[in-house]
């Protein structure tokens, strides 16, 4: 089977996918990935031939049109797929340009989601609101809320619709357009996905996908306090991350091994830090007490499947979502202004049940195969015979 598996070039999104393509080409399949050129020393290594994504040129970041974005990278896309000849696809969920040319070539694809289920739950907020359901008057909320959900998305597939039509394909009446209509593969854990009386039975949540980094461990700096990792590799606000996080473990006599990707630190180290631009998180994390991080998705899922309790001081989007499903399921504490990551600090560093239930989510983990579910449920969804989806907190359950 030929599998063609195409991502965006940022790590959070081409590293899972990565892992998919590996897993598929150690069931002997030949799989091309597409994203960034940068990316083609690790298709490689994943087993995989590497075929660069088309550049486009985007939307101005003041007037964004990622429909019309997506559009150009179908029309440039397209031929390459069809010179490709694949059996199936699995293309990233933001990655919507391949997904379109996918079906301009009428092959069928899976979406892979690299963070929990996104899409709208009567039972929910909408996605990214970072918080439990309302309960009394505060169901209100949640209903205007998703009113509101629902007229964005009502617009979105309107644009949507014109790119598909200027494509010639058909328009849609779905909501959840610009995904899979067949095959979801949500890359989380189950325990941190809340319940919804409609889980959609095309979305599986296969566990994790989580590229191994080559970059080593730093030696952790020297003393008998707490070890924490602060993780900034990634974050567009990592300086704020930083401060905060450097203040915390100042303030708690604590220790620190800073990942601080493209941020600076003024001045001198103190002698309790360590800092680097990037270290293997698998590496580090075994050492480590607690981990201050924005809530992406990738160093969330890491420290869980590592048993370390997390503070989460997110930004937007899914890394408030994030925050508050790791906070629910009981293995850290989402603060929202620098000022209470001090104190959420404190009592993952002191309350042992913040560790115990980090400690449940490393063995669930231990029981799935994010990559090799993956690679199962492809074969299956080329073979058109996708199963239903089980709801998470059923299996979490049995």
């Amino acid at each position: 089977m030929k599998v063609v598996c195409a991502a965006m070039p940022g790590p959070g999104h081409a590293f899972p996918m990565l892992c998919v393509a590996r897993a598929l080409a150690r069931r002997g399949h030949d799989v091309v990935f597409s994203s960034s050129p940068e990316h083609a020393p690790d298709a490689a290594d994943a087993g995989a031939t590497s075929v660069p994504l088309p550049l486009t040129e985007g939307s101005p970041l003041h007037d964004l049109r990622p429909y019309l974005d997506s559009e150009h990278l179908a029309r440039a896309y397209a031929p390459i797929v069809g010179d490709l000849a694949p059996d199936v696809m699995v293309v990233d969920l933001l990655t919507l340009g391949a997904g379109l040319a996918a079906e301009m070539n009428r092959v069928r694809y899976a979406n892979l989601l690299v963070h929990g289920l996104h899409l709208p739950s009567p039972d929910l907020p909408p996605f990214g609101w970072g918080g439990p359901p309302g309960r009394g008057i505060m169901r209100a909320r949640d209903a205007w809320m998703r009113r509101g959900q629902r007229r964005d998305l009502a617009r979105a597939r309107a644009h949507l619709n014109r790119a598909r039509i200027a494509l010639k394909l058909p328009p849609t009446a779905r909501l959840d357009a610009q995904l899979s209509p067949d095959l979801l593969l949500v890359a989380t854990l189950p325990s941190l996905e809340p319940p919804r009386r409609r889980w959609p039975t095309r979305a599986h949540v296969i566990g994790p996908c989580l590229w191994p980094t080559a970059a080593g461990a730093p030696e952790p700096p020297p003393g008998e306090g707490p070890l924490v990792l602060i993780a900034a590799t990634t974050a567009w606000d990592n300086d704020r991350i930083l401060r905060a996080g450097l203040d915390a473990v100042a303030a708690l006599g604590a220790r620190a091994i800073v990942t601080m990707g493209k941020a600076e630190i003024a001045g001198p180290l103190p002698p309790y830090v360590v800092a680097v631009r990037f270290a293997s998180h698998d590496d580090v994390l075994p050492w480590c007490d607690a981990v201050v991080c924005n809530g992406g998705h990738g160093i969330v899922a890491r420290a869980l499947t590592n048993g370390v309790p997390l503070v989460v001081l997110p930004a937007a989007g899914d890394q408030r979502e994030n925050g508050y499903r790791v906070e629910r399921a009981g293995a850290g504490v989402r603060v929202l202004r620098p000022a209470g990551l001090e104190r959420a600090l404190r009592r993952i560093l002191t309350e042992p049940g913040f560790r115990a239930r980090a400690e449940d989510l490393r063995r669930e983990a231990t029981t799935l195969d994010g990559p090799g579910t993956a690679a199962v449920l492809v074969e299956a969804l080329a073979a058109g015979r996708v199963p239903v989806a089980t709801p998470p907190w059923l299996r979490r359950a049995a």
